[in-house]
């Protein structure tokens, strides 16, 4: 069974982030975030680059740029906009880092919610919405066509099967099997059998 400190340790909080810089990342700046960070206890600072892209994810206004991201976890609560300032110290015009942290969505998320704004629920009166006549959905009228529709799809198929073309009598026309009597009495069910319970 696990302790106590096993436990608490397994549930203590973390706060992840990601700092992604564009262009050329200036000499020793890991080393200068870490330094800046210490006092917020890291568990991980990991980097990682992307090829250069020519519009890179998050960067719209610039082209043609290489991506550094910096994965950042600590265990004492920091803010975005506290990374950013540690950032800034290194001199990196703020065209060119992103931090973002593990619940704020990525640009590509924000252009996927760009795209559906308009949608038909952002107009409170729904002018597209379609008439609907209730009296060709349900009621008397609608019953009386449906069972219409259902009689002329029946002649439809019987001509495709051609079952119109067969006699409907076939049944009464049809000879008459004789029944076989050898099998339809039981030794059984004969009166002049002794009862088998004895009283």
């Amino acid at each position: 069974m696990k302790s106590f400190r096993e436990y608490l340790t397994e549930t203590k909080k973390v706060y992840s982030f990601k700092v992604k810089v564009a262009g050329d990342v200036p000499e020793g700046f890991q080393e200068h975030l870490r330094k800046s960070l210490e006092k917020h206890q890291i568990v991980t600072l990991e980097k990682l680059s992307t090829p250069v892209q020519e519009s890179p994810m998050d960067f719209p206004e610039l082209s043609n740029k290489e991506v550094t991201i910096f994965d950042l976890v600590v265990e004492y609560p920091i803010t975005a906009p506290e990374i950013a300032a540690f950032v800034k110290e290194l001199n990196i015009n703020e065209e060119c880092f992103r931090i973002r942290n593990s619940g704020s969505p990525t640009e590509y998320d924000q252009h996927i919610e760009e795209d559906q704004a308009g949608a038909l629920l952002d107009d409170p009166f729904y002018k597209e919405e379609a008439v609907i006549k209730p009296k060709n959905y349900f009621g008397d009228d609608f019953n009386k066509g449906f069972l219409k529709d259902l009689a002329k799809a029946s002649k439809e198929r019987r001509k495709e099967l051609e079952h119109d073309k067969k006699d409907p009598n076939v049944l009464e026309a049809a000879p008459k099997l004789k029944a076989d009597k050898a099998g339809l009495s039981s030794p059984l069910s004969k009166i002049n059998n002794a009862s088998p319970i004895k009283g």
